[in-house]
């Protein structure tokens, strides 16, 4: 991506960071429309756009059946992805929804998937505009970039656990002007020339939108942030930066900061620029590795058969392998340095950069490769990657002074706060070993989240379709005793037409505390005879570490008795235009019975149908009425079918009437 290299700053004295960023209006802003206390439940979209002078801004949208709107509130940012179902509160005015300022006006129903590990089926589809028709680089030599060189970079970053697949199409010359900025008849137009061509893009899980520069636009690129189907908008800049910077918002990553403190590495009055980590893909200046926090954020680090980082508690040495490296063994160091004001676990992260694979270009950059990079992290808060500088005030410019701020061999860091200190004790082509002290050379209690132990639990038996069944949900926080309490919300998942309720959303724990609550559960009373799989997911505040879900089995039994059904209509034959009252009798065992769903089809002379549906009520009659039409054409014989189903059981029955 190609980025200013003075990055765009913001103080990290500030209290307020915006969720959804809300400008403020000047003492002469034209009066306010009209607006409505709204609640509204929907798809989130949250879309970065990153421009060429440096700065970014992240915006936030709600999908609903019907329209899309955008959100803005003034609270602070909660790290949601796209793809999250939410339910939202505030005043409605147009197309915006500007969000209540309490707590509870985010609401999460159901958490967005995780979509980083495997293969990523991509769709590269390359459009110009009936304006502006350059075609600045050939599909081939773009497929060669998206497929070659972007996806060899996620497969080294990711140590082979992901990958990207998928074809490239254009170019199209869409009805769209370059005059201004419009993403979404960009998206539509786009589209809809690769379906004329025959191709269904349903199957294609990402989806990257390239273009010749439109000024209009501003940003190099913008996406998704997160979810199991995304889009990226490529404005002209095809290189690996700006495409691999944007599939890394799609993978769920924020971009990755600097923290300037003068003439410490860290102090009271710090600023943190936005891009302005010089080494990792998602900064301004360079297309090196996503750091130790973003790949343990993606999986790609500390989880399963990811190679490790190590988590130093206590006092000890630690040796780490070349961070690009394709072995397995430790990749890095976290350090704990205590909790924020919510709770959540402040880290240093530790990682020793060589000028192999992915980071070649860092062997001429300062002492990058000569010492280890220090960074800071919060806890599951995909904003909080922050690059430090171990010899500040080194350099004139900010990039440069970062560009040597590796820890040499033989410095030691410490933070009297948090009573933490660490030595690089040696570094080679095959690795870097540190000395950490916490404390006064032992343990000290630290917070160590961990994932929530959840059950789902429920009769084992068989229960006719549209039969209620309650489940005993358990969570049990295993954080460490150390940390908070936390508040976990919970989410059902049950088979498309079916009920499902918690008696409570959201369940409160200390560590090492468990709690239950009941999901009750009603199967579609047409539901088959089969197993069934219902589920809750648990989230919390948090982050990924506390996102995790149990499920259990609904297991509907094998109809039992005989339903029967009679048909008929209130007489034989009928003039042109006059109304067919219809009836069908359901018995079950030779007793009628209610709650079942007719289906009756109506044959015309000339062969077509008409379907009318009904139920059948407390005297077992379900009823419904056809209008025959005036014409000479609908004399003639009709036929009469009605299909009942209850509880997995079917039957039917014919008649037939005339029109004279």
């Amino acid at each position: 991506m190609q980025f200013s290299p003075t990055a765009a700053r913001v103080a990290f004295s500030a209290a307020l960071l915006l969720l959804f960023p809300m400008s403020v209006p000047s003492a002469h802003a034209a009066p306010r429309a009209a607006t409505t206390a709204t609640t509204l439940e929907g798809e989130l979209e949250v879309l970065v756009e990153d421009y060429a002078d440096g700065h970014s801004r992240e915006r936030h949208f709600l999908k609903t059946e019907q329209r899309r709107f955008e959100l803005k509130s003034e609270g602070k940012r909660n790290g949601l992805l796209s793809g999250a179902r939410v339910r939202v509160r505030g005043q409605l005015a147009g197309e915006t929804l500007a969000l209540s300022s309490d707590s509870g006006s985010v609401q999460v129903v159901q958490a967005a998937l995780p979509y980083t590990m495997g293969e990523q089926r991509t769709a590269v589809i390359l459009v110009n505009f009936q304006d502006n028709a350059p075609q600045p680089m050939t599909a081939t030599a773009v497929n060669d970039l998206v497929f070659g060189t972007v996806n060899n970079f996620y497969k080294e970053a990711s140590f082979q656990q992901t990958w990207l697949t998928g074809d490239t199409f254009g170019w199209y010359t869409i009805p769209v002007s370059s005059a201004t900025c419009d993403t979404a008849s960009i998206y539509t137009e786009a589209q809809k020339a690769v379906a004329a061509s025959g191709v269904d893009l349903s199957t294609y899980k990402r989806t990257i939108f390239m273009f010749p520069t439109i000024s209009a636009c501003g940003w190099a690129g913008s996406g998704n942030v997160g979810g199991a189907k995304t889009n990226a908008w490529i404005n002209g800049s095809f290189t690996l930066h700006t495409i691999g910077h944007e599939l890394g918002h799609n993978q769920g990553l924020s971009h990755a900061h600097s923290r300037d403190c003068g003439s410490t590495t860290l102090g009271a009055s710090c600023t943190v620029a936005d891009y302005g980590d010089v080494i990792d893909i998602m900064g301004s200046l360079r297309a090196g590795q996503f750091s130790p926090f973003q790949k343990e954020l993606m999986g790609w680090l500390n989880d399963g058969v990811s190679p490790p980082i190590h988590t130093a508690n206590v006092s000890g040495r630690y040796s780490i392998e070349p961070y690009s490296s394709s072995s397995v063994g430790p990749k890095a160091i976290k350090i704990p340095r205590g909790v924020d004001s919510s709770g959540k676990q402040l880290w240093y992260y530790i990682e020793y950069r060589q000028p192999i694979g992915a980071d070649a270009m860092l062997g001429s950059v300062g002492n990058l490769t000569r010492g280890v990079i220090v960074r800071l992290a919060t806890e599951g808060d995909r904003y909080s990657s922050d690059l430090l500088d171990t010899t500040p005030a080194s350099y004139i410019t900010t990039n440069g002074d970062f560009q040597d701020g590796a820890l040499a061999v033989g410095q030691t860091y410490s933070e009297a706060a948090a009573n933490v200190s660490f030595t690089l004790v040696s570094a080679d082509a095959n690795g870097a070993t540190l000395d950490v002290s916490i404390g006064s050379g032992g343990s000290t209690p630290t917070c160590t989240r961990a994932a929530p132990v959840v059950s789902v639990s429920g009769p084992a038996t068989a229960v006719a379709a549209g039969t209620a069944v309650n489940y005993a949900v358990s969570v049990t926080n295993k954080d460490s005793s150390a940390c908070s309490a936390t508040s976990f919300s919970l989410a059902r998942s049950v088979p498309s037409g079916w009920s499902g309720t918690l008696a409570a959303t959201s369940l409160t724990l200390s560590p090492g505390a468990s709690a239950s609550t009941t999901l009750g559960v009603v199967s579609a009373g047409t539901a088959a005879a089969g197993s069934y799989g219902i589920g809750v997911g648990v989230s919390s505040s948090t982050g990924a570490i506390h996102t995790t879900s149990a499920s259990g089995n609904y297991t509907v039994s094998a109809p039992t008795g005989t339903l029967s059904e009679a048909v008929a209509t209130d007489k034989a034959s009928y003039a042109r235009g006059e109304t067919v009252y219809m009836s069908a009798l359901v018995k079950k065992d030779g007793v009628a019975t209610a709650g079942a769903s007719v289906k009756f089809t109506v044959t015309l002379p000339s062969g077509s149908t008409t379907v009318v549906s009904a139920s059948s009520g407390s005297d077992g009659y379900a009823r419904a009425t056809y209008r025959t039409a005036k014409g000479k054409g609908a004399a003639g014989n009709y036929g009469l079918r009605a299909e009942a189903v209850l509880g997995g059981t079917a039957a039917s029955a014919s008649g037939s009437f005339r029109v004279l």
